[in-house]
């Protein structure tokens, strides 16, 4: 039977890794689970504490040895039509799937591309990931053709917000850059991350838009999310880059993944 989140996007999804029996960075999840909740006005299980939720999620089965990408997807239940019932609640799957790693891996150098058939736009739903994702597939499927490791997405001003599967930063200086979340920019756990560790790089935090045309004169290209931590650009169209601070930052980021439980 169909249900809303087929039919309508009617719902969001968390995309999360596990490593050695746990979750990592449950914190900046749950609170990212919980607002895009809020946002979408679905109800939330009265048992979604911080471990009420673990506990929904199945951890305590998978293999400690083995590291996992998590996926749960959350979506309105009712009848279809736009308008929910008033008495519609909510139901959620999750999905398992088993990495190559243990731990956040080697970062990886992708050559990034440019997606420009279609544009995002801002507002409070450009920072959620609902099930409505058709842009990024198609971004993904443009980079497959393209034989590239990643694209960048851009808004109607031709301003990059994002990538098709991370959020995009670049290094100039003492200068990390980053699109702000009001201009619609995914609100990534690991985008959080980063920036709350970029101090003990001796970076400088800087939420401000730019053209693609900014990241030829970059030192460094990051590109981060739950799965991977931080991976690198290693090319974009003629201008190559170093790693060597985003392998730093992926150090931070695995050092923080094993002790940051809810505080």
């Amino acid at each position: 039977m169909m249900n809303r989140a087929q039919a309508y996007g009617d719902g969001l999804f968390e995309t999360m890794r596990v490593s050695g029996g746990r979750l990592l960075h449950p914190e900046e999840h749950y609170f990212r689970l919980m607002a895009g909740m809020r946002i979408l006005r679905l109800p939330i299980p009265a048992n979604w504490s911080p471990d009420g939720w673990l506990a929904d999620l199945g951890i305590s089965a998978l293999d400690p040895s083995t590291d996992y990408r998590i996926r749960l997807t959350v979506w309105r239940t009712g009848d279809l039509g736009y308008a929910p019932s008033e008495d519609s609640g909510i139901e959620w799957a999750v999905a398992h799937s088993e990495l190559d790693t243990v731990g956040y891996p080697a970062v990886r150098l992708l050559d990034l591309g440019v997606f420009q058939e279609h544009r995002k736009s801002a507002g409070l739903l450009s920072n959620i990931k609902t099930t409505s994702a058709v842009l990024y597939v198609l971004a993904a499927n443009f980079a497959r053709e393209q034989r590239l490791g990643e694209v960048l997405v851009l808004n109607p001003q031709n301003e990059v917000l994002e990538a098709s599967a991370h959020n995009v930063f670049y290094v100039q200086g003492d200068r990390l850059i980053t699109p702000p979340l009001a201009a619609g920019a995914l609100r990534g756990v690991m985008r959080e991350v980063v920036i709350g560790l970029a101090p003990e790089l001796g970076l400088t935090v800087v939420e401000e838009v730019f053209s693609p045309f900014a990241l030829q004169q970059a030192e460094e290209v990051w590109l981060t999310n739950a799965v991977y931590g931080v991976s690198a650009v290693r090319q974009f169209r003629k201008t190559s880059y170093r790693s060597a601070r985003a392998e730093s930052m992926q150090k931070l980021v695995q050092a923080r993944s094993e002790v940051a439980q809810f505080q």
